[in-house]
Order: C-alpha cells, then sequence, then structure tokens
C-alpha cells in the first residue's frame, strides 16, 4: 500500500524538470562535447549556411588567430576564442529546456548554423537520462516511499 501512495504522490514530471534545473550545468557540458566535435541534434556535421566545411579565408584566419579548439578546420565548431563556449548555459522554461547564450552574436550563429546545434543528440540525451535523470529520479521515488 506504501508503493502505491508513493507512485500516486510522486509527481514524476515535476521531479524531472527539477532535475533538469538542478543538473543543468551537466547538460551544458554535454552541448559543449557536441560541439566540439562538429555534431549537431542530428548527429549530422554542423553547417554553416548550408556547407560543412569553412571557407578558405575562414580556415586562414582560424590557422593564425585560433585559440587551442579554435585552431581545429577539419569541421565547423563555432569556436575561435572560447568565448561562445563559455557563455553557454541550459535554462529550463516550463517543460522545455533549452542552452544559450547571451553574447551578442549568438542570434548570428544560430542564423549561420541554425538551432540544431542547440540541441542535444540521441547519444547525449541518453548519456543524461542514464548517468543523472534516471538514478536520481529512483533515488527521489525511494525517499518518496520511505516517508509514507
Amino acid at each position: 500500500f506504501k508503493k502505491i501512495e508513493a507512485i500516486e504522490m510522486f509527481d514524476i514530471e515535476q521531479e524531472a524538470i527539477s532535475i533538469i534545473k538542478e543538473n543543468s550545468y551537466y547538460i551544458t557540458g554535454l552541448l559543449r562535447l557536441q560541439l566540439q566535435s562538429g555534431k549537431d541534434a542530428n548527429d549530422e556535421n554542423v553547417t554553416i549556411f548550408g556547407r560543412d566545411f569553412y571557407s578558405d579565408a575562414t580556415i586562414q584566419d582560424k590557422r593564425y588567430n585560433g585559440v587551442g579548439l579554435g585552431k581545429e578546420t577539419d569541421f565547423i565548431t563555432n569556436y575561435s576564442s572560447g568565448s561562445f563556449y563559455i557563455s553557454l548555459k541550459t535554462v529550463v522554461e516550463g517543460r522545455v529546456f533549452k542552452t544559450e547564450s547571451d553574447l551578442p552574436y549568438f542570434n548570428d550563429i544560430l542564423r549561420r548554423s541554425g538551432d540544431v546545434i542547440m540541441k542535444l543528440n540521441k547519444k547525449h540525451l541518453q548519456e543524461f537520462s542514464q548517468e543523472i535523470l534516471i538514478p536520481e529520479l529512483k533515488r527521489r521515488f525511494n525517499q518518496k516511499i520511505k516517508r509514507v
């Protein structure tokens, strides 16, 4: 009877939203990993205006002025100095979470590469679910059972 009562009292949606809020840094980190590998939410190569390669001028600029990952030219990372990646943060609004940036050129990046670059692919969503969401839901549910 305790389990039935706990199930009735346990709001899985609210708990999931709470867990996502509390672990938004983890989602942001996964998105950074995805971006630095040059992949979008569909696990396809990130593009700029439909091309999955940098222009010759951009390649030259990245090789001379890029910092760390900013020197990568084999695939598109949207990384130059690191400011964009550092500025990323994941926020929860109602039942939706999204990763965004407060940089003035953030919308330019989205216009060039599409908002598909700001969403996690299946691999990273699964990692978040297996590493954070499911274990935390289990823990919270077990706590609820103990209290009932």
